[in-house]
C-alpha cells in the first residue's frame, strides 16, 4: 500500500478513502476498542444521522469537552460529514472559562467524555450534554440509535467554516481559530514532508488532547496516508513507551518536554524497532534533545515549526538531513514545505518589509491550509490577516542557506534596561548544563530595570545550587553578562499545559 497522490475536496472525501483502503484493517484503536475501516464508516453514517434527525444542521456549534479516543474520533468525524463545526474546549480550564467560551462559541450542544459529564452539566446546565462513551437517553450512542434516516448529503462550500481551533494560550488569552473545508483538505497530502511516512502501512499514537490543533496537524495528513491509528486519553512515559513497543507505532510525535520525559524513562529496555520516525513541535528543540533522539530511539527525527491559524500547509518543517548536520542545525525549524510560502518581515513595519537573511524578523505565513480568521473578533482578523498572508506573532531569522530558526516570540520577550531578551535563548543555554534536564526562563517586575530575567529549573542533581549554576554561566562565558539570570529557583518540575508544553505564565510573579 502506497500513500494517495490525490488531494481531497473535503475531510469528509479523505474519511472515505481511507475507510475504503482499510475496510478490513484496523483503523481507529484505543485501549477500549478497534475498528476496522467498515465499522469507522459505519460508526459516522450512524452518529452523524443521529445528529441530523436531532435537528442540528449545516453550521451548527458542537463543543466537545473529552480526551483522545476512539469514540471522540467518529463522533468528530460524523460532525464534518454533516457540515457541524467542531470545537474542542481545554478540559483543564476553570469552569467560570469553559461557561465563558461556550457562550462565546454560540454552542449547540457539548459532548463530553463519560466521566466528565458532571463538569459539563455544570458548565452548561441550559444546554443539551451528549456523554460519547454511555449509553443513557443523553449520549451520543443513544442519538445515533434514534436516527430516523439519513439527512441529505450538504453541500460544501470550500470556504465554509469547519472547525473551531482555540489557542493554547501560552503566552496570552486563547483564541478561537476559524478554519474552513477547503483549510482542512489542504493538510492531507503533508504526511511525508512533514512526518517522513509514507504508506497506509504507517501507524501513529495520538496523546494530544482534541482542544490543541496538534490533534489535526498530525490526523490529517496521516488520514491522508490511510495510515492505523492508536488513540490514548493521557500521556504517561512508560505507558507511552509501551505503547509504542506493542502497537507497532512508526510515528511518535510530542511537545520536546514530553520526549525528555521519555528520555529519562528508558527508552532502552522497549523494542523500538517498529519507529520510523520521532516528531517534535510546540517548542524549539537543542542540541541535547536531538543528540538523545538520536542515540536512545532512532536518527530519523524530524520536527516543524506550526500554528493553530496555520496547520499544516504553512509548516517550516526539518528531518535529519538538516538536525543532525551540526550542532547548529539541530536547533533549527527548516525550511517551509512545498505548499507554504515565508517571509521574515520587520514586526513594527508592513506586511511585505522583509529583513536580510540573518536578521531576525517577524515570522509571515502563507498557505492553503491558512484559517479565515478569528471568530467574533473583525479587527484582530485584519490586524493579523493580510493580503492572504498571516502575521504569526514569532520571531526567526533565515540563514544563507534558506534554512529558518524560530528565536521567540514579540510578545514573548523579556525588556530589561531597555534591553530586550528572548528567553528561548537563555533556556537553551541552561539545558546544555549536564545537571539540568528542564528550564524556564521568565520576566519578573523590578523597579529598577522594568523587568528582570529569572531561571527555573530541573537539576538531576542535589549538589546544584544557584551560586554554582551562575558561576558556570559567567566563568564559561555561556552567556552575554546582560542575559545572565539575576535568580535561578529550584522546582521538581515545571508548569506544562495540556498539551505539555511549557506554560511560562504559571511561573511569572505578578506586579504588586
Amino acid at each position: 500500500m502506497t500513500a494517495p497522490d490525490q488531494q481531497f475536496s473535503s475531510i469528509t472525501e479523505c474519511l472515505e478513502a481511507a475507510c475504503e483502503t482499510r475496510f478490513d484493517l484496523e483503523f481507529f484503536c484505543d485501549p477500549r476498542e478497534r475498528l476496522t475501516g467498515r465499522e469507522v464508516r459505519q460508526d459516522v453514517e450512524q452518529i452523524a444521522a443521529g445528529f441530523w434527525s436531532a435537528g442540528y444542521r449545516k453550521g451548527d456549534v458542537m463543543a466537545f469537552l473529552c480526551t483522545s479516543s476512539v469514540r471522540h474520533a467518529v463522533t468528530f468525524y460524523a460532525c464534518l460529514r454533516v457540515g457541524l463545526v467542531p470545537c474542542a474546549l481545554h478540559i483543564t480550564d476553570t469552569e467560570d472559562r469553559l461557561s465563558r467560551t461556550l457562550h462565546f462559541i454560540e454552542a449547540k450542544a457539548l459532548i463530553t467524555d463519560l466521566a466528565l459529564v458532571e463538569k459539563a452539566r455544570a458548565i452548561w446546565p441550559d444546554g443539551p450534554c451528549l456523554s460519547l462513551d454511555g449509553t443513557d437517553p443523553d449520549s451520543v450512542k443513544a442519538l445515533a440509535d434514534k436516527r430516523r434516516a439519513p439527512g441529505p448529503d450538504p453541500f460544501f462550500h470550500p470556504d465554509d467554516i469547519a472547525l473551531l481551533l482555540m489557542s493554547s494560550g501560552t503566552t496570552g488569552d486563547p483564541k478561537c481559530v476559524m478554519h474552513t473545508v477547503k483549510s482542512l483538505a489542504a493538510m492531507t497530502p503533508l504526511a511525508q514532508e512533514l512526518y517522513g511516512c509514507t504508506s497506509a502501512k504507517d501507524s501513529v499514537a495520538i496523546v494530544m488532547s482534541p482542544a490543541f490543533a496538534a490533534w489535526v496537524i498530525t490526523s490529517f495528513p496521516m488520514l491522508g496516508l490511510n495510515a492505523r491509528f492508536y488513540f490514548q486519553d493521557s500521556f504517561e512515559p512508560h505507558r507511552f513507551l509501551q505503547i509504542l513497543q506493542e502497537e507497532r507505532i512508526t510515528l511518535a510525535p510530542l511537545v520536546p518536554t514530553l520526549w525528555r520525559l521519555i528520555l529519562e524513562a528508558g527508552p532502552e529496555a522497549y523494542d523500538l524497532s517498529a519507529i520510523k520516525s520521532v516528531f517534535y513541535s510546540g517548542e524549539p528543540g537543542s542540541a541535547d534533545l536531538v543528540s538523545a533522539l538520536k542515540d536512545k530511539i532512532t536518527p530519523s527525527i524530524c520536527t516543524a515549526f506550526l500554528a493553530s491559524e496555520g496547520c499544516a500547509a504553512s509548516a517550516i518543517a526539518a528531518g535529519p538531513d538538516i538536525l543532525l548536520e551540526n550542532q547548529i542545525l539541530s536547533a533549527a525549524a527548516g525550511r517551509p514545505v512545498t505548499t507554504a510560502s515565508v517571509r521574515i518581515v520587520d514586526p513594527d513595519g508592513p506586511i511585505d518589509q522583509e529583513v536580510r537573511d540573518g536578521e531576525i524578523g517577524e515570522i509571515v505565513l502563507q498557505s492553503p491550509s491558512l484559517a479565515a480568521g478569528y471568530l467574533h473578533k473583525p479587527e484582530l482578523t485584519k490586524e493579523k490577516f493580510s493580503d492572504s498572508w498571516w502575521r504569526s506573532g514569532d520571531l526567526g531569522l533565515r540563514d544563507e542557506n534558506g534554512i529558518l530558526f524560530v528565536k521567540g516570540r514579540t510578545d514573548n520577550q523579556i525588556n530589561s534596561g531597555g534591553v530586550k531578551v528572548r528567553a528561548e535563548e537563555i533556556e537553551n543555554i541552561l539545558l546544555q548544563h549536564t545537571d539540568i534536564s528542564h528550564a524556564a526562563v521568565v520576566g519578573e517586575p523590578d523597579d529598577t530595570w522594568g523587568e528582570r530575567i529569572v531561571a527555573h529549573v530541573v537539576s538531576r542533581s542535589a549538589d546544584l545550587t544557584e551560586q554554582t549554576l551562575l558561576k558556570n554561566l559567567k566563568d564559561e562565558d555561556l552567556l552575554p553578562h546582560r542575559l545572565v539570570p539575576k535568580a535561578v529557583h529550584f522546582h521538581a518540575q515545571l508548569p506544562r499545559g495540556a498539551t505539555g508544553k511549557l506554560y511560562r505564565r504559571g511561573l511569572r510573579r505578578q506586579p504588586k
